[in-house]
């Protein structure tokens, strides 16, 4: 079992097409079922079944497919990074961040970095709080970029401060809310409430939603897994959003507007103390220096 076959038949098995998957990898027919053919004999499971009208992904081609898809896209990627360090790199910087607008800075941020430390190959990743945490205290990643509260109880970590950020209510320019510059928790009564999706989102963020919910029993509540999906469903005229500011993109067709609560969340960059290389350092700085002066 190869590299070759397993990229052969994640193709067949995302398009259910041989001669799709072959025109794809620049191969003929014939080698795709040889394949596909080989692989099911040294595995002794059935992976397809193939009729004159179809292809299908059998149960266990189904299983195989979801568990392998991963790791044959992990394997490229390191045999990418052993590639670059073959050519011009010295180092590898690996970071995650949630790609919302509170890393707006970070094409600038890298721009400089990549001046500073020319023989530095980047490689970034967006994924949502909870997996980037697991990333991070797996050392899969150098930095991320994190509210500060998702990596306090973990030993051995610095973490700068960016900012402060703080929650709003996201509304439609037309809503009767749209005219407040503040609005009060007894306000949202009787509202339909976009939240973010508790699982998805800090612990602070999730405290806050609780307590909205608790102090809004009559409110109707719907849950997004991104901004930029209440941001749609704002639209759609499903509700208002409570968040975070700081994933909060300008629209000329919504009002941001603060929300009446004291709590607070701060956001930064986070590194293992460990890992001590002056990329990462510098990194930080530039991160910093940046953020300040913006």
């Amino acid at each position: 079992m190869h590299i070759k076959q397993l990229g052969c038949f994640v193709h067949l098995a995302e398009t259910l097409n041989f001669s799709r998957t072959a025109e794809s990898l620049y191969i003929t027919q014939p080698t795709v079922t040889h394949q596909i053919n080989t692989l099911e004999d040294e595995l002794k499971l059935k992976l397809f079944i193939r009729t004159k009208r179809k292809v299908e992904l059998t149960p266990a081609g189904i299983s195989f497919y979801n568990d392998i898809k991963d790791i044959l896209t992990r394997t490229n990627i390191a045999i990418a990074k052993a590639k670059n360090y073959s050519k011009a790199f010295e180092s590898n910087l690996s970071v995650c961040y949630d790609g919302n607008i509170e890393v707006k800075y970070l094409p600038n941020i890298l721009d400089t970095c990549r001046e500073r430390y020319p023989h530095v190959h980047f490689y970034l990743k967006i994924a949502d709080y909870k997996e980037k945490r697991n990333l991070f205290t797996n050392y899969n990643f150098d930095l991320i970029f994190t509210v500060k509260e998702s990596i306090e109880d973990l030993s051995e970590v610095g973490y700068a401060e960016l900012f402060i950020g703080r929650f709003v209510c996201v509304v439609p320019k037309d809503h009767p809310l749209s005219c407040k510059t503040i609005i009060k928790m007894a306000e949202l009564q009787d509202q339909s409430l976009i939240l973010l999706d508790p699982l998805k989102c800090p612990s602070e963020m999730a405290r806050v939603q609780k307590d909205i919910q608790i102090k809004c029993p009559n409110a109707t509540v719907y849950f997004g897994d991104s901004a930029l999906i209440a941001y749609t469903m704002i639209k759609g005229r499903l509700g208002i959003a409570v968040m975070p500011n700081f994933v909060c993109p300008e629209d000329s067709q919504l009002s941001i507007i603060p929300l009446d609560v004291r709590n607070l969340i701060s956001y930064g960059i986070a590194w293992h103390k460990n890992n001590e290389r002056n990329e990462i350092k510098g990194f930080v700085e530039i991160t910093k220096q940046i953020y300040k002066t913006s």
